[in-house]
């Protein structure tokens, strides 16, 4: 059985051999290895770029490879905002693209195809789908709406908003949910068969279970019926600690949920562990990139140990890669998972 085979049957709750494991992104780290800034790798060419991500799965192994990672806040350029390149790590937005909510009716989301790094970064994933995609399971990420929103918007103003001006922030949301969904379609009509939609804001750190359910949860809903409409398997991430709306998640329809640290897996694994699979949750600074090898593979064991492995769960770090995290370490949480049963742990939760 090939890791894509059995990545997709883990996706779909069905029974493994082995426990699947794969990276959250790790776009930058890829090519931070390699000497390149994100910037930079925009500029060696599709073919190189998919040469260095499919050369570095085979030393990571990932079950997952993500091509378009790091990239999320090119949507937002594309459409008239303003982002900045860093030395390491993904660019960054510097200002809030709408002044005033009527501003959305200017913004033509056909841009979207007509960015030469979006570009790129399609083709890019195109070539990665075709030479390693009959084998891994290749991806595309983006950010979720009610992130996306305060990127276009100003987190401030758009907090502020959520309690005195609701509908400026549904009509925000529902560009946003359009947004997300228009970038991630145009990876999945290059071959990429999951997607990630990544909405940090929604995390239980800013805002209320309430407010989840009012703002977040009826978008991400909607992102995920698309992408779902369209053929592809799902994955939400939310960083931060999400535990008081865990059970709500489902409703979207996803395949799967990636959880934060500060998520404990034996909570996920009671309030979802019976409905879709979810995948997480290693420290990636204290454990991913500051650990030994030794001590990731005995983070990663309990981590196997405290989700069960009938419980549909993908070893999988908390959220995105730093640059700095040691390529030995993730050798180490990939063999973890493959040499689970002969561990020497108790195998009651193997199937």
């Amino acid at each position: 059985m090939s890791s894509k085979e059995l990545i997709i049957k883990a996706l779909n709750r069905e029974k493994t051999e082995r426990v699947p494991v794969a990276l959250l992104s790790g776009g930058a780290w890829t090519f931070n290895r390699k000497g390149l800034t994100l910037e930079e790798a925009l500029n060696i060419g599709a073919g190189q770029a998919a040469e260095i991500i499919a050369e570095t799965n085979e030393l990571a192994k990932s079950d997952i490879v993500w091509p378009s990672s790091g990239y999320h806040n090119l949507a937002i350029r594309a459409i008239g905002g303003e982002i900045k390149f860093r030395s390491k790590g993904t660019p960054d937005v510097q200002s809030a693209l709408l002044k005033d909510i009527n501003d959305i009716e200017t913004i033509n989301l056909d841009h979207l195809t007509e960015d030469k790094d979006i570009n790129m970064l399609v083709e890019t994933a195109a070539i990665v789908s075709e030479n390693i995609g009959g084998h891994t399971l290749i991806g595309a990420s983006q950010w979720g709406p009610f992130t996306l929103a305060g990127h276009i918007y100003g987190v401030e103003k758009l907090m502020r908003s959520i309690y005195r001006d609701k509908e400026a922030v549904k009509a925000v949301l529902e560009f946003t949910s359009e947004l997300c969904y228009r970038y991630l379609a145009l990876f999945i009509d290059a071959g990429v068969e999951i997607v990630s939609v990544a909405d940090p804001t929604s995390s239980g750190d800013l805002i209320s279970r309430k407010q989840f359910e009012e703002f977040s949860l009826p978008y991400l809903k909607k992102v995920v019926q698309k992408v779902k409409e369209k053929g592809a398997l799902s994955s939400i991430h939310i960083c931060g600690n999400i535990t008081d709306r865990l059970d709500l998640i489902p409703e979207t329809g996803v395949n799967n949920l990636s959880i934060d640290y500060k998520v404990e897996i034996k909570t996920a694994r009671e309030k979802i562990g019976d409905q879709i699979t979810f995948s997480g949750n290693m420290n990636p600074v204290a454990i991913m990139q500051n650990a030994s090898p030794e001590e990731v593979a005995e983070v990663c064991r309990d981590c196997i140990d405290q989700a069960g492995w009938d419980a549909g769960y993908i070893l999988m770090p908390g959220c995105d890669l730093p640059p700095a995290v040691p390529l030995e370490n993730i050798v180490s949480m990939v063999d973890t998972a493959w040499n689970y049963q002969q561990s020497g742990r108790p195998d009651q939760f193997c199937l």
